[in-house]
């Protein structure tokens, strides 16, 4: 039901933000989202990564899944303010 309501939001905001999401990959995992993501990077030649600036429970201004890609990314991140 998790994994079904994350496509489902997931395929929303590619097509009302990110015109379908032709350049972009979509991945859908269970697990720490930080850990998700720095194991995706290397799986899919992913060269830039591209994040919210969104959270509340970090030293900096930014969320801690942020923080933690940040510092640990082997491929340039690029933090971008949220709503």
């Amino acid at each position: 039901w998790e994994r079904k309501k994350a496509e489902e939001r997931l395929d929303w905001v590619c097509g009302e933000h990110l015109q379908g999401c032709p350049l972009y990959i979509k991945h859908m995992a269970i697990g720490d989202p930080a850990d998700e993501i720095l194991k995706i990077i290397p799986k899919e030649g992913i060269d830039m990564v591209v994040m919210a600036k969104r959270g509340r429970n970090s030293r900096f201004s930014f969320g801690s899944v942020t923080e933690k890609v940040v510092k640990n990314a082997p491929v340039p991140v690029s933090v971008v303010p949220s709503e």
